[in-house]
C-alpha cells in the first residue's frame, strides 16, 4: 500500500514537471496586426519601366512556371493569368489509420468511409497586368488550400509573406533580362 502512494506520488510529481516544462517553453508572442489593404497591395504589385505589355505577361507566366505553377488561364486582352501549385503535405498525406494499424483499406479505423484527413495543398495565383504610359503593372494574389482526402478544401488562407511576393518578383525580373538579351531558349 506505502509503494502504490509512493508511486502515484511520483506519477504526479512526472506530471506535473511536465506540464511545467511545458507551459514556460510555449512562450506565445502578440498576435500582427493584420495589414492593411494599401500595405497588402504594395506587396502584391510591381511596375515594369519601359516594357511592352506582352512581354511583361510571358515574364510573369515564365516566373510562375519556374516556381513550379500550372497555367489554368491567362488572357492578354484582359492582362489576367491564373495559375495552381500542388503542395504534397509532407508527413501528414494519406490515410492516418494505415501506419497505426497496418492498414484497414480505405475504410479508417472506425470503419466509416467518409474519414477526413487533410490530403494536400494548393496555391492559387491571380494576377492583373496594366499598361500605364511606358510602364506595365503587374499584381500578383496567391492564396493556399488545404485539401482533404476528398479533394474539399479544409481551409484557405491569403499569403502575406513578404519574403512569397519577393521570391516570385525577383524571377519576373530575371525572365524580363532573359527576354531583353534574347537569352530566352538557350
Amino acid at each position: 500500500m506505502y509503494h502504490s502512494w509512493i508511486s502515484r506520488q511520483v506519477r504526479c510529481l512526472v506530471v506535473a514537471l511536465a506540464a511545467a516544462a511545458f507551459a514556460s517553453g510555449c512562450q506565445m508572442e502578440p498576435p500582427k496586426p493584420p495589414l492593411t489593404q494599401l500595405q497588402l497591395r504594395q506587396l502584391q504589385s510591381r511596375s515594369y519601366e519601359n516594357r511592352d505589355f506582352i512581354t511583361a505577361m510571358r515574364a510573369v507566366i515564365n516566373a510562375l512556371l519556374d516556381e513550379g505553377f500550372i497555367i489554368k488561364n491567362a488572357d492578354k486582352d484582359l492582362g489576367f493569368i491564373q495559375a495552381t501549385k500542388d503542395i504534397e503535405i509532407s508527413g501528414g498525406g494519406g490515410n492516418p489509420t494505415l501506419g497505426i494499424f497496418g492498414g484497414f483499406g480505405d475504410v479508417g479505423v472506425w470503419g466509416n468511409p467518409q474519414q477526413r484527413w487533410r490530403n494536400s495543398s494548393q496555391i492559387d495565383c491571380s494576377g492583373t497586368l496594366t499598361k500605364v504610359g511606358n510602364s506595365t503593372n503587374v499584381r500578383l494574389i496567391f492564396q493556399k488550400k488545404t485539401l482533404d482526402n476528398f479533394g474539399v478544401p479544409m481551409g484557405i488562407s491569403l499569403i502575406e509573406d513578404p519574403e512569397y511576393y519577393q521570391n516570385v518578383f525577383v524571377k519576373i525580373d530575371k525572365s524580363l533580362f532573359l527576354e531583353r538579351e534574347n537569352l530566352v531558349g538557350r
